[in-house]
């Protein structure tokens, strides 16, 4: 899912930054594969695990149940409607992409994760890769699993397990998932057809926080990358937020923080998730400290 559940190519590191704070270029970005592939394992003793003891004691959902459906819903739409602008536009952020690629890997998504919630399937329901309209009927197509997972989500507690790639094998995962997948591919189509809009600053928060905690450990573990040394700290200046950031014994650990990393970017929450989530360097951003730990870090989204 986006990017977590797409295979990623090797990432083209970011140009160098100064020891001083330096405005930045864009980063090149990966070239994604349109399948969705829930094929991660459960990585129970690995890096997911690491990352949990590290920032919770229990899996739940940050945000309120409502705040994540709200944020679906509003994001799913503003992404339908970049589709209605212009399908055939390309994705700067994924090289080989259209908005109608886009539609069609998150239409196939929605009904995958509908499916496992419906269903309250503690295993993993093989993925059927779901014939997509062409033309403009994809947007109508999309809308429809759109709508069809904000019912079944707004049917399941929270709390009730479900299977998913991660760690959390709770529904609230997928609330959760769900809403960052569809916010950045959002922004992702919305870069094709104009400029996109910010994000939400307190969900961009929570976006950056469960890119750290879920989806890079299981992606990181499937794909067997080697994590790069050295420590980064995320420090949010339009709100609360710090994410220190580092590699330990093999894997990603994450505290909410004030202190000194080899690397530090300073931002809004908003610019900060693009930059996480390697959308590119928005020009508001400040850069601390070594170059090298700053370009490792942000090829490492998927």
């Amino acid at each position: 899912m986006i990017s977590a559940l797409c295979r990623s190519m090797p990432a083209t590191a970011c140009p160098a930054l100064s020891s001083r704070a330096r405005v930045a270029a864009p980063i090149p970005e990966a070239d994604p594969e349109i399948a969705y592939r829930p094929t991660a394992p459960s990585i129970d003793c690995l890096g997911a695990r690491r990352v949990s003891i590290a920032v919770r004691t229990q899996w739940g959902m940050p945000l309120a149940k409502d705040v994540y459906l709200g944020a679906i819903e509003r994001e799913g739409q503003l992404l339908a409607k970049a589709g209605e602008r212009s399908l055939g536009a390309v994705v700067p952020a994924c090289p080989g992409w259209t908005v109608q690629s886009v539609l069609v890997h998150l239409g196939r998504v929605y009904r995958s994760v509908t499916e496992h919630v419906v269903a309250r399937s503690t295993e993993m329901i093989p993925f059927a890769k779901t014939p997509s309209p062409d033309g403009f009927d994809v947007v109508s197509w999309y809308r429809e699993g759109l709508d069809s997972m904000l019912e079944a989500l707004r049917g399941i507690d929270p709390n009730e397990p479900v299977w998913s790639f991660s760690d959390n094998k709770t529904a609230g995962f997928y609330f959760r998932r769900m809403a960052h997948e569809t916010a950045m591919h959002r922004f992702d189509a919305e870069a094709a057809t104009g400029t996109p809009a910010p994000f939400d600053g307190d969900m961009a928060a929570d976006g950056i926080a469960e890119l750290y905690e879920s989806v890079l450990p299981a992606g990181l573990v499937r794909r067997k990358v080697t994590l790069p040394s050295g420590s980064l700290h995320l420090h949010r200046t339009d709100g609360d937020g710090e994410w220190m950031i580092k590699a330990v014994d093999g894997t990603i650990v994450l505290t909410h923080e004030h202190g000194k990393g080899d690397a530090a970017v300073r931002g809004s929450a908003s610019d900060l998730f693009v930059f996480a989530w390697h959308r590119g360097l928005p020009h508001t951003l400040q850069f601390f400290g070594d170059e090298a730990v700053a370009r490792a870090r942000a090829a490492l989204a998927p």
